[in-house]
């Protein structure tokens, strides 16, 4: 359907047709296999990754001279042990590679050189142009660096976190960092700034003169299940909060818009 006109079509999946998620697994359901069965044995190896030595040295310095009293010197050494990865980040003999797909969308972490994430995305491409005759997007399919940047899947921003004040303590009483390299999902500003625009006039909050007409309960329903549905869906967030100037520029609106239908302040609906 198109503007309400229903028009023929022989090839391609409608955008936004209720089958697309299903036509979708059924073609793609042959990458997920080759995924799994060539590229992930491929680039995995190694059990764990290897210690960092100038890690390994700073703490191994802070314990000698904890030992004999210098507790200050000791914490200081800690302190800048604390500011590097305990691990070998760029270890060649470990590499992992994980595949999630919903749909046509689909997203891998690779822990390894940015030259072997090339090559991936190359396959893939050769994968997908000759057994399964699609194109990947070049716009859409980008290599990025999680430590830096946020990759973009489904409405979310993949990041790794750092957090070095994070800390927990082991069943032997010694405190790590709790969060650190953990793949952490997060609401893009983007998202909440346009769903913002939808509610506000030249920079404020303002009614929405089209619901007026309608009752009191619809209204404030039309209200809720937007805002429910925004954080229902992004609940996976660690910065949900995010959201709030959302909940303001709505909440405001509303009592806008029904002191506009009651002709009352909006102090006044506020009260009510």
């Amino acid at each position: 359907m198109e503007e309400w006109t229903l028009n023929q079509t022989w090839s391609g999946v409608p955008q936004g047709g209720i089958v697309s998620p299903l036509l979708s697994n059924i073609l793609l359901n042959r990458l997920d296999s080759y995924v799994e069965t060539v590229l992930i044995p491929q680039y995995t190896k190694g059990v764990k990754r290897k210690l960092n030595p100038e890690y390994v040295h700073l703490m191994n310095n802070s314990r000698y001279h904890r030992k004999r009293g210098r507790v200050e010197k000791a914490e200081a050494l800690r302190t800048q042990a604390q500011h590097l990865p305990a691990v070998a980040i760029h270890d060649p003999d470990y590499r992992r590679l994980k595949y999630v797909r919903y749909a046509d969308d689909f997203l891998l972490g690779f822990v390894g050189p940015k030259a072997e994430a090339e090559e991936i995305k190359r396959q893939l491409r050769t994968f997908l142009r000759e057994e399964l005759k699609l194109e990947l997007s070049e716009d859409k399919t980008l290599i990025t660096n999680a430590r830096k940047e946020a990759a973009k899947f489904l409405g979310y921003e993949v990041t790794t976190l750092q957090a070095n004040d994070k800390r927990f303590l082991t069943a032997e009483g010694k405190s790590r960092r709790s969060i650190n390299g953990r793949i952490g999902l997060r609401v893009p500003r983007s998202v909440s700034e346009a769903k913002c625009k939808d509610y506000m006039r030249n920079g404020k909050p303002t009614q929405r003169p089209e619901k007026i007409a309608e009752s009191d309960f619809t209204i404030i329903s039309n209200y809720q299940l937007v805002y429910t549905g925004m954080v229902n869906y992004y609940r996976l967030a660690y910065n949900l909060s995010a959201l709030n100037k959302l909940r303001w520029v709505m909440e405001t609106s509303l009592l806008k818009t029904l002191a506009d239908k009651f002709r009352l302040s909006v102090s006044q609906v506020a009260k009510k």
